[in-house]
């Protein structure tokens, strides 16, 4: 059968980081910070000097698909390394004498990248920043400075003392006493009049997280990440106004977001393969009936691995069009242009982009939580990478932006938005995918038409609900969208194969909507029972083709590592006590 073609681009960068799975600083049985910051130095070795790697896109985001497989830990900070620090010393800094030191030890990774945006008394919105970085003209430098407790940078992983950072941190320009909006600087840590305490108690991605005080700070001039904006004699004069700097300031937006997406959709194929390869094996009862045997588990495995895909497929287009973007902007020297975001500013940038990252973090956790349960208690351990994947889902539904206001502001820019899907679909057309598009797409418009005739009279606040449900349904709009597409590009059995998974995923997308469609009438009585019947049929379906659908995600056993995901998994484990 023709090879998954959505993979083949970034085999041979996965090729070369496989080399460093043999290495000491990989030896899963070393854990704890120092452990995960000499892998995230390993892999930069191999992966490239992080200036050469932002001009190369497409080799980012396989190191992303990578790590995200091997070391959640190790991927976020390569993703802020990579992604934020490096794009905006890079994207918005003017080379000279006082940055260039800070970019050379970001290429060698002697001081890793870190962001310092969000702040402890405004959640995980950086719309209203407080920290300030006054500009003294005596001295031509900036003063960072926390006005108070509420202005607290929380969160960047900087509080490990083995190793210096140059980070971004995000601030309001004071010049001449007069506020000119968010701007971004660069900072080294440590730093004598930076306080550095590293929050207690861990999370679900263990990393060095922690709380950030500037207490008069000077950096010098050329730290000032300028982009287009000059100070003169009389202030400042920025050609951007504040909503288009507060996103220009976080101008590592578009490389983290989509780091973030390749990489938890990488999390998730390894996590179903885990699932299918153990339960091929796991012997449930006496004298022992495999775990697929039966038709729960089957259901649940088929269900899971069709989500994998049509995710997947979605994240990939946010991928091709990230690169495609890069390489535009090299060829013609001009920045994408962002826009204004109320909620969200990590969304200013581009909304597939964001809501790639929402869809892939769902899915993680979703799919992980899944694939849990059918490993038994083989699922929870750490050693066996699933528990790690769902820990790494739940870190970024507030990691490249809180799920909920990207969803938000993706609503509202919907409702505003002028495009309308399909009116109308005949029928359920359970044979047809592009009828479930079609009803899918019905949804979609008459939420939006709704939501606009409702906010012409109240306050949209009344309705955040809703403005959230339709981006969710905007999501799997998008996502049966590419799932068709690349299904339709496909070839030979390969098509078939991904044929069956497209009409099970299709399914459940209507499953889980089919309450609203039933109360508006695009669904009928009668018709749940038909869905039920054809999710039965449609699963077995996609556990026909399971062997070939699991071995097109790419992920082979040693790169997962662990256990359960070996067919000589016993052996492993037995080895222990040898």
């Amino acid at each position: 059968m023709t090879p998954n073609p959505i993979f083949g681009d970034r085999m041979p960068v996965w090729a070369e980081l496989d080399e460093l799975l043999d290495k000491p600083e990989f030896d899963l049985s070393r854990t704890g910070i120092n452990a995960t910051y000499q892998r995230l130095q390993a892999f930069g070795r191999v992966l490239g000097p992080a200036t050469e790697v932002h001009r190369d896109a497409e080799r980012l985001m396989a190191g992303m698909e990578w790590a995200g497989i091997i070391d959640p830990a190790m991927m976020h900070a390569a993703m802020v390394h990579y992604g934020v620090a490096t794009t905006a010393l890079v994207e918005c800094g003017r080379p000279g004498g006082d940055l260039d030191p800070l970019i050379a030890d970001l290429d060698t990774m002697d001081a890793p990248g870190a962001i310092v945006a969000t702040e402890l008394g405004r959640g995980g919105s950086q719309v209203n920043i407080r920290t300030e970085a006054r500009y003294h003209r005596d001295r031509s430098s900036f003063i960072l400075h926390t006005p108070d407790d509420t202005a607290l940078k929380i969160m960047p992983n900087v509080g490990w003392t083995g190793l210096a950072r140059t980070a971004v941190v995000n601030a309001r320009l004071i010049v001449d006493d007069a506020d000119h909006g968010v701007h971004a600087f660069a900072f080294r840590f440590p730093h004598p009049q930076a306080r550095v305490t590293v929050l207690p108690g861990g999370a679900p991605v263990p990393l060095d997280y922690s709380v950030i005080r500037f207490q008069h700070a000077e950096i010098p001039f050329g730290y000032w990440l300028s982009d287009t904006a000059t100070i003169t004699g009389t202030g400042v004069n920025d050609p951007l106004p504040a909503g288009q700097r507060l996103a220009r300031s976080l101008s590592g937006v578009n490389a983290a977001v989509t780091s973030a997406a390749v990489a938890l959709a990488s999390a998730t194929r390894a996590a179903v393969a885990i699932a299918a390869r153990y339960n091929t094996q796991r012997l449930i009862g006496y004298p022992g009936t495999p775990a697929l045997g039966f038709s729960t588990h089957r259901a649940q495995l088929a269900s899971a691995v069709a989500h994998v895909y049509a995710t997947g497929f979605y994240v990939d287009k946010v991928r091709r069009d990230f690169i495609n973007e890069r390489l535009s902007t090299a060829a013609t020297g001009t920045p994408q242009q962002v826009e204004h975001a109320s909620y969200a500013p990590w969304l200013a940038a581009n909304r597939d982009r964001t809501l790639a990252k929402v869809a892939a973090t769902t899915t993680l956790e979703g799919i992980g939580a899944t694939c849990r349960r059918l490993c038994g208690f083989q699922g929870v351990l750490h050693a066996n990478r699933i528990a790690v994947y769902e820990d790494m889902a739940r870190s970024f539904h507030a990691a490249g932006g809180d799920t909920r206001l990207l969803l938000l502001e993706a609503g509202r820019q919907l409702i505003e938005g002028t495009s309308a899907p399909a009116r109308s679909a005949p029928g359920i057309g359970m044979g047809d995918s592009r009828s479930v598009c079609r009803l899918v797409s019905v949804h979609e418009r008459v939420l939006a038409d709704q939501l606009r005739h409702r906010i012409n009279h109240d306050d949209a606040g009344d309705h955040l609900h809703d403005i959230e449900r339709l981006a969710r349904v905007h999501i799997v709009r998008r996502t049966l969208q590419e799932f068709h597409q690349a299904a339709t590009n496909s070839e030979g059995r390969w098509r078939t194969v991904l044929d069956s998974a497209r009409h099970l995923y299709g399914i459940d997308a209507l499953l889980d909507s089919a309450g609203w469609h039933l109360n508006h009438g695009s669904l009928h009585p009668g018709d749940l029972d038909v869905l039920h019947n054809a999710h039965a049929a449609a699963a077995e379906d996609v556990a026909r083709h399971l062997d070939a659908l699991i071995d097109g995600l790419a992920v082979p056993p040693g790169r997962v590592g662990g256990f359960i995901g070996r067919t000589d998994y016993i052996d492993r484990v037995a080895a222990l006590v040898r």
